[in-house]
């Protein structure tokens, strides 16, 4: 219970911290492809995800990889939504995109998060 406290504390404070760094550039519906571009451009540095946790792509995920971007958390099969996270010195970038295709996702919102640990990945599989 005092981890997820502490947690809380932190991400608590992290917001304010966004709040300055916000990018301006991100809008909703902005499309993904070029707000990557932006947030590289920037600065922000994708995160990757599932690089050693034998996690098994799908989908639009699967167009991600191909890509190149490792950023991807997880995308929903039945709603196209995708979960991507960036960072930027000591801040986190979480931003969540729809589309079935990457060509065609748009950036639906961003929010001060950092992704969960791994072993809470591996907890929750």
């Amino acid at each position: 219970m005092k981890s997820l406290s502490f947690v809380l504390i932190l991400s608590l404070m992290a917001a304010p911290l966004l709040a300055a760094e916000s990018p301006p550039y991100l809008k909703p519906n902005l499309r993904f492809t070029k707000a990557r571009m932006l947030l590289l451009k920037d600065g922000w540095k994708p995160i990757p995800m599932h690089i050693n946790d034998h996690y098994k792509y799908d989908g639009v995920e699967k167009e991600l990889v191909l890509r190149k971007f490792m950023e991807v958390d997880s995308c929903s099969n039945d709603s196209a939504r995708c979960v991507l996270y960036y960072r930027k010195k000591e801040i986190c970038l979480r931003v969540d995109t729809i589309g079935e295709h990457v060509r065609g996702m748009k950036v639906v919102r961003w929010t001060a998060e950092c992704p969960a640990p791994a072993d809470a990945h591996d907890a929750a599989g």
